[in-house]
């Protein structure tokens, strides 16, 4: 019996199983000889993110630009105060003490703008348009009739010209107590200021029928130093 016929004397099933072993085997040396002509290319490594340090994730705080310090200081405008449209001033009463007289003030109001002079004016006419100040028991003792002919303030100080009535009527306490009235209004917007006094122009040296002395000018310390009320 030649070969062939033993070949066909091999059961079916052996055959196909062989057959399979064959392909098997056939395949698995295929495979590998596939690998050893492709190896495996490298699997590509990426680099790990660090959430924490990554400048794509991390961003920079935004600050508002700083103002390079130059050492000047800007100069601010000086806050500007309205003027006042009056400045206050006093005209002054007697109030009897029992036994002597004081001099009291009582405020008046006089425009700002007015001038030096005219703002002693005004006390004058307030003081002689009336006979004192009922709010205070306080009287006047400069007669009625008497006006201001001229009131002027000068370099050297206040000039005061009355008429002739103020010289008339009183006694000695009456005609302390009217000087003293003339030089403290006078004065009543700068009290340190002397008084000149005249009556119908001319320079007053003695007041009254006793003759009291008047000396030129006088302040308010003068005639606190020389007059007792």
């Amino acid at each position: 019996m030649d070969y062939k016929d033993k070949l066909r004397q091999i059961p079916l099933g052996i055959a196909a199983g062989l057959a399979t072993l064959v392909l098997a085997s056939g395949g698995s040396v295929a495979w590998f000889t596939w690998r050893a002509l492709n190896p495996t290319p490298p699997v590509a490594e990426f680099p790990s993110i660090d959430l924490e340090t990554d400048p794509l994730l991390s961003l920079p705080e935004v600050t508002a630009p700083v103002t390079p310090d130059t050492g000047e200081t800007t100069a601010q405008e000086p806050v500007t105060q309205p003027a006042p449209a009056e400045v206050t001033g006093q005209i002054y009463w007697l109030r009897d003490e029992g036994t002597s007289f004081a001099l009291v003030p009582q405020p008046i109001s006089v425009a700002a703008d007015a001038s030096p002079s005219d703002q002693v004016v005004a006390a004058f006419n307030s003081l002689l348009s009336k006979p004192g100040d009922p709010s205070q028991q306080a009287f006047t003792t400069i007669p009625e009739q008497t006006r201001l002919l001229d009131a002027k303030v000068a370099d050297d100080g206040v000039h005061i010209d009355l008429s002739g009535d103020f010289q008339t009527g009183g006694g000695s306490a009456a005609m302390m107590g009217r000087l003293g009235q003339v030089i403290y209004t006078a004065t009543a917007f700068d009290p340190a200021a002397p008084v000149w006094i005249s009556v119908d122009g001319k320079p007053l040296t003695l007041l009254g029928g006793e003759g009291l002395e008047v000396s030129q000018p006088m302040t308010r310390t003068d005639f606190d130093e020389g007059f007792q009320l």
